[in-house]
């Protein structure tokens, strides 16, 4: 009996045997490591799609913030020129961060720098605000505030779309109240400029007529003392 086992044993193909299971091992294990590598991408992906998603919905509520005081800097603005006064008190830009739990890491490195570089903005937009609280009137402050709130409204629109853009993050869609609120701030801003351009262009003028003597006036001659 042993010996008949022994026979079967030698005639065996071990190697061939040896060879299949290796190249089976090899196969499972290209198929374990490409499964791995699959998932390992879709959770990245979706990380960057949540990460993102978090930094545009940061940014589109700031918009929405910003809106809000614009409307209670026109009405400030309002009551100040009818008082011949008014009260700025609470017209301020609104401050601005990023949530906490974003994590940076699975941004696009671009895209977060611009992100980033949002709130230093902002910051420097409200220094703009207390340099026109030392020297103007409140509707001057109201003004100024309504101003910088519709340019940081609309860069944090921008923002929020490239980085939803970037990320194949869905789409922002607007409630009825926000669907027209980039075509608002457009208007506003381009409304804005065009009397800046006026008024610029009004001191020019008055500068200019300040400084220049009329064609049609000659100089007065003096008369020299004691007759001469």
């Amino acid at each position: 009996m042993w010996q008949g086992v022994l026979v079967l044993l030698k005639q065996f193909d071990w190697q061939g045997t040896l060879k299949i299971v290796l190249a089976s091992s090899f196969v499972s294990s290209i198929v374990t490591l490409g499964w791995n590598w699959f998932r390992d991408l879709r959770d990245m992906r979706r990380e960057r799609r949540d990460a993102a998603l978090d930094a545009a919905l940061s940014l589109e509520q700031y918009a929405r913030t910003c809106r809000l005081m614009m409307h209670k800097a026109d009405w400030a603005y309002q009551e100040g020129v009818r008082s011949s006064g008014g009260d700025a008190n609470g017209i301020v830009v609104p401050k601005f961060l990023f949530p906490p739990e974003i994590r940076w890491k699975w941004l696009n490195h671009k895209i977060t720098s611009e992100l980033r570089e949002f709130p230093p903005t902002v910051e420097h937009a409200n220094e703009q605000v207390r340099a026109v609280w030392e020297y103007s009137v409140p509707p001057d402050v109201c003004a100024e505030v309504e101003t910088q709130c519709a340019k940081l409204a609309k860069q944090a629109l921008v923002l929020a779309r490239m980085t939803r853009k970037a990320h194949k993050a869905a789409k922002w869609i607007p409630n009825t109240a926000d669907a027209d609120l980039e075509k608002e701030l457009d208007a506003f801003l381009t409304k804005r400029e065009e009397r800046e351009r006026e008024n610029r262009a009004a001191r020019e003028l008055a500068l200019a007529g300040k400084w220049t003597t009329p064609a049609n006036l000659s100089p007065v001659k003096q008369t020299p003392p004691n007759g001469g």
